[in-house]
């Protein structure tokens, strides 16, 4: 079949015109898919409410817990101004009321020396029974006022303290001399042991630390039994080695303490039930300086007890720090 020239025109042209036809419906899209494709950029979300009310919440409660603290910091800053004031107050009216006791507790005691010396006349066997029994009352409270005067005294600074080379020895040999009458009075037996070779100095102020042992060797006298056992006790088992300090043990075959009171021993003022009851006149401060005299000597005191007796112990470094 032969087509003529002017078929295939008519047949060419028209597939130019399809093909023109379907460029101009697909190319725009083609294109303008690429030129308005909006890029993906990452916005972070705007916080909700509920996240921005827990955010102020918990500004509010931190702020009001601040200021909780903040007062209870006054509080206890104020409390404790109060307690140094009271404690103060307290010290001075014991320093006052214990200086105003000694002059009439002196002219007592003078007049009982001179009845007991006889310059007033001689006296028959019961006036001798009762003035001897008043002197030694007096004596007690001569004793207990001394002993509030020495707060003041103890409760210096250790900076205060005379710090001198002693021989710990001979300072607990003299001081077992002094109780030796008070100790025959009930029958007691007082001895002393010590290591065969003899112990090395210590830093120490030898007028307070004199003070503890006869504090705690009167007690060991005052409150054992009849035909008791007094046993003073030198240790230089921890010389030379990491603790090197010298030990003291008082122990006695008296009266013990008991259970509930012993964690308020060394308290001030403080005196257990059976002690009252074995001996009523006492201050209750002899075991509270005791304590504050030995740690402000870097050392420890401490005690066992049963109803078999009690064993109060020292344990002093050979030498102080500085």
């Amino acid at each position: 079949m032969t087509i003529s020239p002017e078929l295939a025109g008519n047949i060419l042209l028209s597939l130019v015109l399809v093909v023109g036809i379907l460029i101009g419906l697909f190319l725009p899209r083609l294109f303008g898919r690429r030129r308005y494709r909006s890029p993906q950029v990452y916005r972070p979300a705007d916080p909700g409410g509920d996240d921005v009310e827990s955010l102020k919440k918990l500004n509010e409660d931190l702020a009001a817990k601040t200021r909780a603290l903040e007062a209870k910091e006054l509080e206890l800053t104020l409390t404790n101004n109060r307690l140094q004031k009271l404690e103060e107050a307290k010290s001075k009216f014991v320093a006052v009321t214990t200086h105003q006791l000694r002059t009439p507790l002196s002219a007592i005691k003078w007049t009982f020396n001179m009845l007991q010396g006889g310059q007033l006349g001689a006296l028959s066997a019961d006036e001798k029974t009762f003035v001897n029994k008043g002197a030694e009352s007096t004596e007690r409270m001569i004793k207990i006022v001394n002993d509030l005067l020495k707060v003041d005294q103890i409760e210096a600074e250790r900076k205060d303290y005379q710090f001198t080379s002693i021989q710990l020895e001979d300072l607990v040999e003299s001081v077992i001399f002094e109780f030796e009458n008070q100790a025959e009075s009930k029958k007691i037996e007082v001895n002393i042991k010590k290591p065969a070779k003899p112990l090395p100095t210590i830093e120490a102020d030898a007028f307070k630390l004199r003070m503890v042992l006869e504090n705690l060797i009167d007690n060991a006298i005052k409150y054992n039994h009849y035909k008791g056992r007094v046993e003073v006790i030198l240790s230089d088992e921890n010389i030379n080695t990491t603790k090197n300090t010298i030990e003291v043990t008082i122990a006695d075959t008296g009266i013990g303490i008991p259970v509930e009171e012993r964690e308020k021993i060394f308290s001030k003022f403080f005196r257990a039930t059976n002690a009252v009851a074995a001996e009523p006149d006492g201050s209750g401060l002899g075991l509270y300086l005791s304590r504050d005299i030995i740690e402000k000597h870097s050392g420890t005191l401490w005690f066992e007890t049963s109803r078999e007796g009690t064993r109060f112990h020292i344990s002093l470094p050979l030498h102080q720090r500085t």
